[in-house]
């Protein structure tokens, strides 16, 4: 190996620990934009969950599942739907909703408490249902939610064949008997 060429390695290791070296120290950042975002961030945050108006209570519709052919008594919690004084009526429209009765049974803090009388004539699936409340001043606020219709049960719960049959056995079995002890003397 030459002189030259060692030389030339030593050189290069020389450089190597100035190119880390050189890489490893702190950069200069400007740091006061990226502050200025920050607090534009933080205030943006802070006004907007001041200003902003609290999330309003749902509609809530129980039972949600009704069956088809029957009538469903529903019981309808109504947020307050605008300033002033709560509604007056409430009626309910829907395809294959026939309303029976409507009456506000009570208020719970701004919410009012409905119940409605339908028959549900509408095939199984869900159903749109449109809830306008009337105010006493003639205005009205829609309000739309789903009901879910499902079939009516095809025979009836009661096991009236087992009642049958089993009555029919029984007047069998006592007629037999009967007969076969008048058969004796």
């Amino acid at each position: 190996m030459s002189f030259r060429r060692v030389h030339s390695g030593a050189v290069g290791v020389e450089n190597a620990y100035l190119i880390l070296a050189r890489y490893t120290v702190p950069k200069p950042v400007n740091r006061c934009p990226l502050r200025t975002a920050y607090a534009g961030a933080t205030l943006t945050t802070l006004l907007t969950l001041v200003t902003a108006e609290s999330a309003r209570a749902h509609v809530n519709v129980a039972p949600r599942l009704v069956e088809q052919g029957e009538i469903a008594q529903l019981r309808i919690e109504l947020p307050r739907l605008r300033a002033g004084p709560a509604p007056e009526r409430l009626e309910v429209e829907g395809e294959g909703i026939e309303v029976l009765s409507s009456r506000l049974k009570g208020v719970a803090g701004a919410d009012t408490v409905w119940s409605v009388r339908v028959r549900i004539t509408a095939p199984p699936g869900r159903v749109l249902v449109i809830l306008r409340a009337e105010y006493a001043d003639g205005e009205s606020v829609e309000v739309d939610d789903t009901l879910t219709v499902v079939p009516a049960p095809k025979t009836s719960s009661f096991p009236w064949s087992g009642v049958v049959g089993g009555t029919l056995l029984a007047l069998a079995l006592v007629l037999l008997l009967f007969r076969l002890a008048r058969r004796k003397p």
